[in-house]
């Protein structure tokens, strides 16, 4: 729980900074400039995507002994923090297209999003850990496939966003 509200925290603070300049330049008619910065956030958040990707399964095992966790469930914490490292780049990718999207006004299509990710998560958590006995490994691929799957939409919706507006308004 606190490695993963530390990270969301994290994504959500770098996602609403981009939002605020995007925001401003969007609100000025400086098409020029939302393009390029939306650009440099997408470009940050896939090099620290990779990075804390890395980190993040390399350094599971000392950040769970640094929170003191107990002996007998690091087993199986190391396990899902291991795999929801493994996809952090989708809740990163997430998170900043969502932060573009409000920064123009944006707000009911990303609540649609997470209630649609929700719903696949229930419904994956179901299919893993009931139906196929995965434990914790399915709890934690529910989890990233449901993020994965947000992502893919709000890439969508980005590249819909530069697309009509930008190109068209520039």
């Amino acid at each position: 729980g606190p490695i993963i509200n530390m990270l969301i925290g994290f994504f959500m603070g770098l996602s609403s900074g981009a939002g605020v300049v995007i925001s401003q330049y969007y609100g000025a008619g400086r098409h020029d400039k939302v393009r390029d910065t939306v650009h440099t956030a997408v470009t940050m958040t896939l090099i620290l995507g990779v990075a804390f990707t890395v980190l993040g399964v390399v350094m599971t095992p000392l950040m769970l002994k640094l929170i003191n966790m107990p002996d007998s469930v690091i087993p199986e914490a190391t396990i899902y923090l291991s795999i929801y490292f493994s996809g952090l780049m989708g809740l990163m990718l997430y998170n900043i297209g969502a932060g573009i999207l409000r920064a123009h006004g944006d707000t009911n299509r990303r609540m649609y999003i997470l209630m649609l990710s929700g719903l696949m998560n229930v419904v994956l958590n179901l299919l893993f850990v009931v139906g196929l006995h995965l434990d914790v490994a399915g709890v934690a691929l529910a989890t990233v496939l449901s993020q994965y799957m947000t992502t893919d939409l709000s890439i969508a919706d980005v590249t819909f966003f530069l697309g009509t507006f930008l190109n068209h308004g520039a």
